[in-house]
């Protein structure tokens, strides 16, 4: 059930291995002198200092068990605070990793798995994963089988025909309640990656309200949840049933020894070889086990639970990182060519096609083509979200492999469709990664795009908190911050991927003043919506069937009469 190298991984997975070890021989130790006092004292006053009429010793060893009471108080506090702080300090560890890994990751390999998911793993999974060891197993280990053994041999001193008749049916009852137990486990693992499915498909309607709106498929959507629904209550229901047969079957079998442990203790007593506080302490110790054992149940439970969540956050923190083996330092791009390049995401599919392209001057690139042509396919390549899957591109010359990743990434500017708004100030998000910018520079390029009048019309002018749901500014006020953060970065190249698809004509032509004026000097590539945007470029690139088939001019493009001619055509009579 457990892979032994998965649970080492595990148990070293963060800084509190010692703490958790050290905290685990405290709780071991700690109750077993309270369990031997309890047995010791009480059997004394009852049978022997009490009948006697011995006060003294009975106060004396009464006080003893209070002065061991006040003491195991302290622990039990010191053991709670310790344990929260080892798994609070355990969740942060394992949330740093997972965020960490993720930053770090491949994207294509990022890509496939579900963005629910990915929130879950980083809350509520990297949490459950770290009370494993410092809970659960301690509880089961250090607590629960450490007083299940001790009970037993003092039972056995006390009474050993008892004792061996109780320990005999309990373990008969473990024996017979153990396939329901593996069972159980089965089915809470299906119930536990059904309720994870549910929780990513529900956030990924959640992101998508808008267009779930605006294509009616509220039933259809709700038709989804209610089924993932009924098949995490289904396997609810079955492991509450199985859950509910093993403790009701297990409550009957500790009966059975309670009525065991009645039987003969009471022959003993008839014969007059047994005492009745001797029957007491047995039957409250069977009580004792009992309540131990539906505990250690909970405690597996626990473990099984976290286990697999580690599991689920171990394909997080192991998944394949972006390989950089580049060593060159770029300090500026001058120039960008794709040689035979070829990109399929799956090793099957192709997305683009021995595309070649050489811009070696400073030019705004426009790139067009009909929907899922592969046009922000190919803009992904030039910062290496993607691994190439043929031919090469060099930068400078130098295939960009060769340059240290952060070196190439410095150098590169990219507005995606959606806007990028943080939960900070207007300033704070215009200057967010881009530590050498001063405010005098945020206030210009806000002024050049057309954003500045209504920024400090603001109570708080450039100091409004704003974040992504922000109503105070319109989507395409929300996009013009995007633009102006990709334009305060400074890159050589700029990547403006369909930022002026929804956006109205005015301010899309602020866009377009704005490239004009503050990207005349770099290298610009603009993906298009509208084909009237980019009319202007200094070089349109038309991507059909998976290749850039036509390369030029606005005019001379349409003096061909080809693929641009036809695609302009048809833009021009659906927008007339």
């Amino acid at each position: 059930m457990f892979n032994k190298e998965l649970l080492k991984e595990m148990f070293y997975f963060t800084t509190n291995t010692k703490r958790t070890i050290k905290r685990g021989i405290i709780g071991f130790f700690a109750a077993i002198p309270y369990l031997i006092l309890y047995q010791y004292v009480l059997s004394k006053v009852i049978d022997q200092y009490i009948p006697d009429k011995n006060v003294k010793m009975a106060v004396l060893l009464s006080f003893v068990l209070i002065a061991y009471i006040i003491i195991r108080f302290c622990l039990d506090l010191y053991m709670e605070t310790e344990r929260k702080i080892i798994y609070y300090d355990n969740d942060r560890q394992i949330k740093n990793k997972v965020f960490d890994s993720i930053q770090d990751a491949d994207i294509s390999e990022l890509d496939k798995i579900q963005v629910g998911n990915l929130f879950n793993l980083t809350t509520t999974q990297s949490f459950e994963s770290s009370q494993m060891f410092v809970w659960n197993v301690i509880g089961i280990f250090a607590v629960r089988l450490r007083s299940i053994v001790v009970i037993s041999i003092i039972m056995l001193f006390i009474n050993w025909k008892i004792a061996l008749v109780v320990i005999g049916i309990f373990i008969v009852s473990y024996i017979i309640l153990m396939p329901f137990y593996n069972k159980n486990m089965k089915t809470y693992k299906k119930l536990q990656y059904s309720i994870i499915d549910l929780q990513g498909k529900i956030n990924e309607y959640i992101d998508s309200f808008s267009t779930t709106k605006t294509l009616r498929l509220e039933e259809i959507n709700m038709n989804d949840i209610k089924s993932m629904l009924e098949r995490a209550k289904n396997e609810l229901i079955k492991s509450s049933k199985i859950l509910g047969l093993h403790t009701a079957l297990f409550a009957l079998l500790t009966f059975g020894a309670v009525i065991a442990t009645l039987i003969i203790g009471g022959n003993q007593i008839v014969l007059g070889i047994g005492v009745g506080s001797t029957i007491m302490l047995i039957v409250d110790y069977i009580s004792d086990i009992n309540n131990h054992m539906n505990s250690l149940l909970e405690h597996v439970h626990g473990v099984i639970n976290k286990y697999n969540c580690f599991i689920n956050v171990l394909t997080i923190v192991s998944i394949a990182k972006e390989k950089d083996e580049g060593t060159l330092s770029l300090e500026k791009i001058d120039s960008i060519e794709f040689e035979n390049v070829t990109l399929s995401y799956d090793g099957v599919n192709t997305i683009l096609d021995q595309i070649n392209l050489k811009i070696d001057k400073r030019a705004t690139i426009a790139i067009v083509g009909k929907s899922g042509a592969g046009k922000t396919s190919l803009v992904n390549l030039i910062p290496r979200f993607y691994n190439l899957t043929e031919g090469r591109i060099l930068i400078n010359g130098i295939d960009y492999t060769k340059y240290k990743l952060s070196e190439l990434r410095k150098n590169i500017s990219y507005v995606f469709q959606n806007p990028t708004i943080l939960n900070m100030s207007i300033k704070e998000n215009l200057m967010y990664g881009n530590e050498n910018v001063s405010f005098q520079d945020v206030i210009k390029v806000c002024k050049e795009i057309g954003l500045n009048e209504k920024i400090e019309s603001f109570t708080q002018g450039y100091d409004t908190i704003i974040n992504a749901e922000t109503d105070i500014l319109s989507y395409g006020e929300k996009q013009l911050l995007s633009f102006a953060r990709a334009i305060l970065k400074n890159g050589s190249i700029v990547i403006l991927d369909e930022v002026t698809s929804n956006l109205d004509l005015e301010f899309e032509r602020n866009v377009m003043e704005a490239n004009k004026a503050i990207l005349k000097d770099k290298i610009s590539f603009v993906i298009a919506h509208r084909i009237n945007t980019v009319k202007d470029a200094d070089l349109i690139i038309l991507i059909e069937n998976k290749k850039n088939v036509e390369m030029g001019k606005h005019e001379d493009l349409i003096q061909k009469h080809g693929y641009y001619y036809n695609l302009y055509m048809s833009k021009e009579t659906t927008n007339s």
